[in-house]
């Protein structure tokens, strides 16, 4: 195929985001149509580009010799566009039921559609400079969705939200000039192009690598930045969905991974204090997001607190350095992307059909929501890691990875292992104030008029929650893929 090819997945949702409001729809259901077709067209471009993937890089502009805006696909950006282009629709359908009941929903799903070619950009970034570039369109395109209700709990999480990422696109923009100056980062390659050089301290090569790592982190919520994802929580949850599983912080993850295997080399920053300076940031994370979602009882913030814990088991993976480690993340982004998304989408659903928001609100739940709580226990059961889930696969290989990378990956199992008796509490506790409401508890009365949403938010549910156990099941063709990319044979 024409490497030009790959700027269709930019322009037409940018298009039809322009589309949106301009054309005079008879009805909404005319509108949703169009949105759902054009983010279809999209996810198939995608996945055409995925299959018959453009042999060159296409190169829009140049601003300098080593500075220009180019366009490629590679075996990590299949990884990214694939994950976005099976989920974009399905949130997409989820949102036309979930929006019927908010306002500006033009204005919502225009924003919504533009995010869609802004990420794939990402995904398709050829260097350093472009996918900095779409990282930072991203933040401006999101922020709207996340301020989207424009109440005081809306502009304040959008303040913070616009605060953390100014101060993370800061320090990566430090890393940035730095690589392109000394000539990486011109293009990604497995291996990176950045060593230590006889004429340049190591430090001070050290000491970019880990202000990136910063940079890039705050969208992967790492600890101490982590701060603005719980409050994003009050945004739509189609919104809150794509954030905290898929668009914003997957990002993150996947520029954190080009920087480090792409950029520098792995092997230059293995053993050295900006290697274990992460690691450690990473490890604090993965115990602290956990433990916060146990404390946590408003549903959706509790599984914001484990977004920001699983985010950094896919980190202990890339930061181990190893092929295997990388394998490991790998397989785990995919995999929570798949269930932390559903699990959102069923706290979402609660939220749209009884307004309840705290847990200890929603006793006895299962029997008004049969459809929503079996969504809801099957990717709960996931992420805790029940074999064949997709969560248990994801954690076999960071497991793993860990294991052979010694002594640092047996600190990061230790961390693994907290965690994973955390996530077991607070994804069961959900469970029990759902199906076991205590004595006495008058389950008719708690549940009056109480049911699960229509199809066009159960069909993603039920789809996603067959996927958590679908991608486990099937993850040996995967995981050699990943391999395949580990080994830099795509």
């Amino acid at each position: 195929m024409s490497e030009k090819l790959l700027l269709l997945p930019i322009l037409i949702p940018a298009l039809s985001a322009l589309l949106i409001p301009a054309i005079n729809f008879p009805d909404k259901k005319a509108r949703n149509i169009f949105i759902e077709c054009s983010v279809l067209l999209n996810s198939l471009i995608i996945i055409l580009l995925v299959n018959y993937p453009p042999q060159n890089t296409f190169t829009l502009f140049r601003m300098s010799e080593r500075a220009s805006f180019a366009l490629r696909l590679d075996g990590l950006g299949t990884v990214f566009a694939l994950l976005i282009a099976v989920l974009w629709p399905l949130t997409t359908l989820y949102a036309f039921e979930y929006m019927s009941h908010e306002h500006r929903e033009t204005s919502f799903f225009g924003w919504f559609v533009l995010t869609f070619g802004v990420v794939a950009g990402i995904a398709l970034s050829s260097n350093l400079l472009t996918l900095y570039l779409f990282y930072e369109v991203m933040t401006l395109t999101t922020l709207p969705l996340v301020m989207h209700e424009m109440d005081g709990r809306a502009r304040y999480a959008g303040r913070k939200y616009l605060i953390y990422s100014v101060g993370g696109a800061a320090c990566a923009f430090i890393a940035l000039t730095y690589t392109m100056s000394q000539g990486g980062g011109e293009f990604f390659t497995l291996g990176g192009t950045l060593g230590v050089w006889p004429n340049e301290p190591s430090q001070i090569l050290l000491w970019t690598w880990f202000l990136g790592f910063l940079g890039f982190g705050v969208k992967a919520a790492i600890f101490p930045f982590h701060g603005w994802l719980p409050s994003a929580s009050v945004a739509p949850t189609p919104v809150t969905a794509l954030l905290h599983a898929v668009a914003v912080v997957k990002a993150g993850i996947f520029a954190i991974i080009r920087l480090t295997w792409y950029v520098y080399e792995p092997e230059t920053l293995s053993g050295t204090w900006a290697q274990y300076a992460a690691f450690a940031m990473a490890c604090i994370t993965i115990v602290y997001g956990s433990s916060m979602a146990l404390a946590t009882q408003h549903l959706k913030r509790r599984f914001a607190y484990s977004t920001i814990s699983q985010l950094s088991y896919i980190l202990v993976g890339v930061l181990l350095l190893t092929p295997d480690g990388l394998v490991g993340a790998l397989t785990h982004m995919g995999g929570h992307a798949v269930m932390k998304i559903n699990l959102f989408f069923c706290a979402g659903a609660v939220l749209c059909q009884t307004k309840r928001e705290y847990i200890f609100d929603m006793r006895g739940l299962g029997l008004g929501m049969p459809k929503t709580s079996l969504a809801l226990l099957i990717s709960g059961l996931a992420l805790c890691g029940l074999p064949p889930s997709a969560g248990f696969m994801g954690k076999w290989q960071l497991g793993t990875a860990s294991a052979a990378s010694s002594p640092l990956g047996h600190a990061g199992i230790a961390m693994l292992m907290i965690s994973a008796v955390l996530t077991v509490l607070y994804v069961f506790s959900i469970f029990s104030i759902f199906i076991m409401p205590g004595k006495n508890f008058d389950f008719k009365t708690a549940n009056m008029g109480v049911k699960d949403p229509g199809s066009q938010m159960l069909l993603p549910l039920g789809v996603l929650a067959i996927g958590a156990f679908v991608y486990g099941l099937y993850a040996e063709p995967m995981i050699n893929y990943f391999s395949r990319i580990a080994q830099g044979l795509l």
